[in-house]
């Protein structure tokens, strides 16, 4: 990988699962991936959403990716329909674009 492509920078220690001893919930909360860019108060909005559930998502800035990663990104992001960002997957599922209603309707159904 070329310098930039690697995420690691973005991911939390846990995985981006939510907090041990975070909430009542029995359930596990599904992972969680933001791909992101910088500047964009609707990604802004999108990581305090989770944040403020205890939900410590995986986040891909795609501005500051290499420019491998941000093709494999794009590439993504095209093949779900998606023209912008942020782009949030919720366990197995995509939400492009801020959306949330269908955040939490997802994390209420995984």
């Amino acid at each position: 990988m070329r310098q930039g492509d690697d995420p690691r920078g973005y991911i939390p220690e846990n995985g981006g699962r939510a907090a041990p001893g975070g909430g009542t919930e029995t359930q596990a909360t599904p992972s969680v991936v933001i791909y992101s860019l910088t500047t964009c108060q609707w990604c802004a909005r999108a990581k305090a959403f989770f944040k403020a559930r205890g939900i410590t998502p995986l986040v891909v800035e795609y501005d500051m990716a290499g420019p491998d990663l941000q093709a494999k990104l794009a590439a993504e992001l095209q093949a779900h329909g998606a023209s912008g960002f942020p782009f949030v997957k919720i366990g197995a599922r995509v939400v492009p674009g801020y959306d949330p209603d269908e955040y939490e309707r997802l994390l209420r159904t995984a």
